[in-house]
């Protein structure tokens, strides 16, 4: 029976080494991604890219204050902001990121 342990054991080890130096598949495989075989589809998005180059800029915006426990909370959430050339805002997106400053009332 100490003998089946050990050979179980030894096994486990193998099977664990074994899985550690097995190369990975690559994350970026291109089998994964939609392939569009529309040349006009493909030359309207290069084409999109090179006419409105857009900045990303990243934005804290004031979203409210509450009290929590005695404490004041203010929260802010993050924008990311594409503005073109010229400095016109093409479009707001909210993200996840939230800020939180606390105050403690006195």
């Amino acid at each position: 029976m100490k003998k089946m342990y050990s050979f179980l054991i030894l096994l486990g080890i193998f099977a664990l080494i074994g899985y550690m130096e097995s190369p990975r598949m690559k994350p970026e495989e291109p089998s994964h991604y939609p392939i569009s075989t529309e040349e006009s589809e493909t030359e309207a998005v290069a084409q999109e890219e090179h006419d409105t180059p857009m900045n990303l800029e990243l934005e804290l915006v004031y979203e409210g204050t509450k009290v929590v426990d005695g404490t004041k909370v203010e929260a802010y959430r993050e924008y990311e902001v594409y503005k073109d050339r010229d400095g016109k805002v093409l479009n707001r997106i909210p993200t996840t990121h939230y800020n939180y400053l606390k105050y403690e009332n006195q």
